[in-house]
């Protein structure tokens, strides 16, 4: 009984999944999804709440995952003692990124195409935060004394970081595309904080 329960939710995830993908949340509909699945919209109801929890259920471990795995990663570049290791360290952790973001992929194109609405539509902006305040002591600590960067400038250098994702994904361009695409903006990227941070 617990199988055949499982597989009926599956079912009703990867139809929902559908659903989202095609439409985005405003307008995907409960009626097709249960159509689609075989499973009752009072049932979607009784398990999931609403359609913002059904939409959470396919998204929130992906979302939660990537979350963890990129603050750690910036903590590990935080404790790095030079600039050159911190642009490293870095770089090991995009790679790491990015291949999490493609293991997981249909749940981040829902996240950052198709999430107005949800609690979700403001992930890619928590993103851009973090980043922000990592670069934000970059700077402090690398930056050459003559050096004149803003508070502004490294906000939207750091929200165009997150873009280069959101364009692969939007795109669907293949991991090794992105991998190789990645590699030309770290090193497009590294070359540009070295000199503004006065460093060549």
């Amino acid at each position: 009984m617990r199988q055949e329960t499982k597989g009926v939710t599956e079912s009703l995830l990867e139809s929902a999944k559908k659903e989202f993908l095609k439409y985005g949340f405003y307008n995907a509909s409960l009626r097709r999804i249960s159509s689609e699945s075989g499973v009752s919209t009072n049932s979607i109801y009784t398990r999931f709440g609403d359609k913002s929890g059904l939409f959470n259920a396919i998204v929130e471990d992906a979302a939660n995952g990537l979350m963890k795995i990129y603050n750690e990663s910036i903590d590990e570049a935080s404790n790095c003692g030079d600039a050159f290791s911190a642009v490293n360290s870095g770089n090991e952790g995009t790679e790491i990124v990015l291949k999490y973001i493609y293991d997981n992929f249909d749940a981040f194109k829902l996240i950052f195409c198709s999430s107005s609405g949800t609690e979700y539509e403001n992930y890619f902006d928590k993103l851009a935060e973090t980043e922000e305040k990592y670069y934000k002591e970059f700077v402090k600590q690398y930056a050459n004394e003559n050096c004149n960067i803003s508070d502004f400038f490294i906000h939207v250098v750091c929200r165009t970081g997150w873009q280069y994702i959101y364009e692969l994904v939007s795109h669907n361009i293949s991991y090794e595309e992105a991998k190789a695409f990645m590699k030309n903006i770290r090193e497009y990227r590294f070359a540009g904080w070295k000199k503004i941070l006065g460093l060549i």
